[in-house]
């Protein structure tokens, strides 16, 4: 499936007015993920995931924005079946680390891949590791001795179970050591943190043999990769770990319980001191399903912020919805919900505290037409300040502007103001546009040849062209 997008020169000025808060949304031609972000000490932000908009396969892509949400550049990577970023970090001198997974051929199914740009995202390395499985990578970062940690999980390729896995690279990316977690069931590890300079702390689900159920975990491990300890979470019931973060000198894990005879997930939360022990935890049961995600503190280190989906109960077909909740640091809700409501399903893929004392949450967001699915961040400001979601956002370009090929058409520019140019070549047809609840907003009979489609009329957005069975997503300035 193909899409166009859209922006406007007024929603540039908001950004600029907007003080230390924005809500921006970027894409390109195809589906676009965003998976993880990075804050520079200058305050822009690069941003991680994988999209289609490059070519016909999903590649890896650094997107650079500046620190209201500008677009400045982006890169991509891999182009080969498919390759994704979940992770990037920055270092002073190394320049930027994209920690993900990778497919090279339907032969050697999914690897580690990690990679290593100057900090303009012109590639430097790429190394691909296989672990035995296909290998997904969930969450990674930068050690205090310059190497990557990267953990996820293992999946058999001739069944069902999978291993949690943590690696250990160099900051040349050479495998310095792994190790596992399972290997009958579902096991995988979501999180990862340094807990001083030599203890790597990571949590995620695993199956107990003894309850035949999965059980959440907190586990510890030297940087020489031999294991401290392991905290199994969740006494009755199946649990698994999402995310943690370090606060008041303990351990905050965000999670969720599974209730079977509703078939929906309730929140966990939990503080865990320094040795895996248990300070605090607790189940809540929400309407509906509900899955806690990510969660950071803010820059200040005054909040607590958990990015969630939950269960749209007014209309199903609108799938799972983002709230950005506010905490305490001792994990008691503070209010201030942030609601990111679109046509389908919406995650949080990570939460980061900012240089400003805020948060930024980076994800993605899905579109009504075609399943298409865009990169979104959400800038909190140092005072709880946020842009509210109205739904019709103008849509900022991932990729330069470029011609849009399929189906013997073309179209160009994208993004685009005034015309649009359809190169058909041949035959004739209806072309249609759409906004983003679908409704038809222009149509027009095309022929073979160029045909110039004004469009100055239409407001600026996202909108979506149908031609011949297929759909394109564009901007309109």
């Amino acid at each position: 499936m193909r899409y166009l997008i859209l922006t406007t020169f007024g929603f540039l000025s908001l950004l600029m007015y907007a003080q230390g808060s924005f809500y921006t949304q970027y894409s390109g031609s195809e589906y676009d993920m965003g998976h993880g972000v990075v804050q520079l000490p200058d305050s822009s932000y690069v941003i991680t995931g994988r999209s289609g908009s490059w070519g016909d396969n999903a590649e890896a892509y650094l997107l650079k924005i500046a620190k209201n949400g500008a677009y400045q550049w982006s890169q991509h990577f891999g182009s080969y079946e498919f390759d994704e970023g979940r992770r990037v970090m920055s270092h002073a001198v190394n320049g930027l680390y994209v920690a993900g997974s990778s497919m090279v051929n339907q032969a050697t199914a999914y690897d580690l891949y990690l990679l290593n740009t100057d900090p303009n995202g012109n590639l430097t390395w790429e190394k691909r590791v296989d672990l035995g499985g296909w290998e997904f990578t969930n969450d990674a970062i930068l050690a205090f001795d310059d190497g990557i940690v990267m953990v996820g999980s293992s999946q058999d390729p001739n069944s069902s179970n999978s291993r949690g896995f943590i690696v250990k690279t160099n900051a040349a990316g050479d495998t310095l050591w792994s190790r596992f977690i399972g290997g009958t069931e579902t096991n995988a590890i979501h999180s990862v943190l340094e807990l001083q300079d030599s203890i790597y702390v990571v949590a995620g689900t695993y199956y107990n043999v003894d309850s035949t159920l999965n059980k959440g975990f907190l586990a510890a491990y030297h940087e020489n990769g031999a294991s401290l300890w392991f905290t199994s979470i969740g006494v009755q019931g199946t649990f698994g770990i999402t995310d943690m973060t370090i606060n008041l000198n303990r351990f905050n894990l965000t999670g969720w319980k599974f209730d079977p005879v509703l078939n929906e997930h309730d929140n966990y939360t939990g503080r865990y001191e320094f040795n895996g022990s248990l300070f605090y935890e607790s189940v809540y049961v929400n309407p509906g399903d509900v899955i806690l995600d990510e969660v950071t503190l803010n820059g200040s280190q005054t909040k607590l912020y958990v990015g969630y989906r939950n269960e749209n109960l007014s209309n199903p077909n609108f799938g799972m919805d983002i709230t950005l909740g506010r905490f305490n640091t001792n994990f008691d809700w503070d209010n201030g919900p942030i609601y990111i409501n679109h046509g389908g399903d919406e995650k949080v893929e990570q939460f980061i505290p900012t240089l400003d004392g805020g948060a930024l949450a980076v994800g993605s967001i899905t579109y009504p037409m075609n399943g298409g699915s865009s990169v979104f961040a959400m800038k909190i400001g140092p005072n709880d300040e946020f842009q509210t979601v109205i739904g019709n956002e103008p849509m900022l370009p991932l990729v330069a502007t470029e011609p849009i090929d399929g189906v013997g058409v073309s179209l160009f520019p994208n993004p685009m103001q005034d015309l649009l140019s359809i190169t058909l070549a041949q035959g004739n047809g209806l072309v249609s546009f759409h906004d983003v609840n679908g409704m038809e907003v222009l149509k027009q009979e095309i022929e073979a040849g160029k045909t110039l489609i004004n469009v100055s009329e239409l407001a600026a957005g996202v909108y979506f062209i149908r031609y011949a069975g297929t759909t394109w997503k564009f901007i309109k300035l």
